[in-house]
């Protein structure tokens, strides 16, 4: 089996288990011959996975740098759903643009 069919199988057992109403876990797992360990590892994996993920209209945009700003408390702030980025007028490139790549790379 493939990585991704794993993931897909895994995905259908956390969903037929939210569909079917049984609030605990364990006895669902029982009930269905699934070890609840995994699928407690599954369920965290897969709801880590599509919360680095964005919604698909989301675009990435260039900014270039205009003139200087004389107001020495200058900042950006920078809100997309409840994610905030601040950036000061004197903060550190090198740390911003590794923020920057890690979030390109994982925002399809």
């Amino acid at each position: 089996m493939s990585p991704e069919e794993r993931k897909q199988l895994w995905q259908q057992r956390i969903n037929a288990y939210k569909a079917s109403g049984e609030s605990n876990i364990k006895t669902w797992c029982s009930q269905n011959q699934i070890g609840h360990q995994s699928m407690y590892q599954w369920m965290k994996r897969l709801n880590s996975e599509s919360n680095i993920a964005a919604p698909p209209d989301t675009q990435w945009m260039a900014l270039s740098p205009t003139s200087s700003h004389s107001d020495s408390n200058t900042s950006l702030r920078i809100h997309i759903g409840n994610v905030s980025i601040e950036i000061q007028e004197n903060f550190n490139r090198a740390l911003f643009q590794e923020v920057l790549e890690i979030l390109q790379n994982h925002v399809k």
